[in-house]
């Protein structure tokens, strides 16, 4: 019985390990998707910073001014730094979600070992309480004469 009942503690730690996997995949599949939020956002950036210049372009053009110099000129450099600004910013968020994702899994990973561990030792010991038990039961026998050569053995039922 001690036997079993370590075997189905060591099951219970097996179940818990995959489900510490499964929570741990969940998390890093939400990570993921934030990265590709990230990403968009960074291609949006860049989509409204093209959008911008060429808004900057036209507008100077349909007044007969340069676009490429003086005020306009500065216009379209300022409002190119803040774009590359907010898609850098994007890109290091992207990042730093995917690393997120990694550690989620990993620890994941440490956690079901943790109770893939934890069942395994569950396990001996009820193999050690096992043999305890049957040792026991011997030492008992042999201090009641059991193993002696002279001893008959009587089955009370008999």
């Amino acid at each position: 019985m001690q036997m079993q009942m370590g075997k189905a503690q060591q099951q219970v730690y097996q179940l818990q390990a995959k489900q510490a996997e499964m929570q741990a995949k969940s998390a890093a599949l939400a990570a993921r998707a934030d990265t590709l939020n990230y990403k968009r956002e960074g291609i949006e950036v860049l989509k409204r910073v093209v959008e911008n210049l060429a808004t900057v372009n036209a507008r100077a053009a349909a007044n007969s001014v340069d676009p490429f110099s003086g005020s306009v000129a500065n216009l379209a450099i300022y409002n190119l730094g803040k774009g590359v600004t907010n898609f850098y910013t994007s890109k290091e968020n992207q990042e730093m979600s995917q690393l997120q994702g990694q550690i989620i899994e990993a620890g994941g990973a440490i956690q079901s070992a943790q109770y893939i561990g934890a069942g395994n030792m569950a396990r001996r010991q009820g193999s050690d309480c096992m043999m305890s038990s049957f040792a026991s039961a011997g030492g008992q026998a042999q201090q009641a004469g059991m193993f002696d050569p002279g001893f008959k053995f009587t089955n009370p039922f008999a």
